[in-house]
């Protein structure tokens, strides 16, 4: 009788396990076709940002902030206040960093720094890109908080990092993500959304003032 009882609790814990992954993967797709239904209605993109980095062997944390101009397809212009003053221009092929201290700028390929990325540029166009992400990393759905949609995205090949992608439920835009990695854990912040407001081309254009050193890495 003990059999027949362990072997249906068996069965029916399997069944429960399936349910709520089936109920999870139908969460998922909604809040995925949410993202990309106002994804699709927004052009550009202005947002403010805090990132919170703690690094376990040094107890130590960096606060970086910052604000962040996105324009479709792929052009991005960040502005690092703190700690150190950073411009950063991405164009979907090119990413420039320039610091104006050193006088100096790097040159790199944007795909080589995307996989590992985890400022806010890997979350405000998350709508636009999840089916190119999702080629290289598993996306699900975990949980949610009275404001916030929970989805997890975890390399599919090499598990060195994790991301938790809080998604506004009201807006359907990234509000918030938590990264860990070894060694360090990456809270990021944005908000202040505005949409759709008229950005200059200029703005996306990086000109080398005179003086500066341009490193190309690739």
């Amino acid at each position: 009788m003990k059999k027949i009882n362990i072997f249906a609790f068996a069965v029916l814990t399997v069944f429960s396990m399936n349910a709520f992954a089936q109920t999870n993967e139908i969460k998922l797709n909604d809040v995925l076709a949410k993202m990309e239904a106002v994804d699709k209605k927004m052009d550009a993109a202005e947002i403010t940002y805090t990132q919170e980095i703690f690094y376990s062997a040094t107890k130590e944390t960096q606060n970086i902030t910052g604000n962040l101009k996105y324009k479709k397809p792929n052009s991005i212009f960040i502005v690092q206040k703190t700690p150190q003053e950073q411009r950063i221009y991405i164009d979907g092929k090119k990413i420039t960093i320039y610091t104006p201290e050193n006088s100096q700028a790097v040159v790199d390929n944007w795909k080589d720094v995307i996989n590992g990325d985890f400022t806010p540029t890997s979350m405000v166009n998350f709508g636009s890109n999840w089916k190119t992400i999702r080629k290289d990393n598993s996306i699900n759905y975990i949980g949610e908080d009275e404001k916030n949609h929970i989805i997890e995205i975890v390399p599919a090949q090499k598990n060195e990092w994790n991301m938790q992608l809080h998604v506004d439920k009201t807006t359907m835009l990234p509000a918030k993500a938590v990264v860990t990695a070894a060694g360090l854990v990456v809270n990021v912040n944005i908000g202040e959304y505005k949409v759709n407001r008229n950005i200059k081309k200029d703005v996306f254009k990086f000109t080398a003032p005179e003086g500066v050193e341009i490193i190309e890495l690739n």
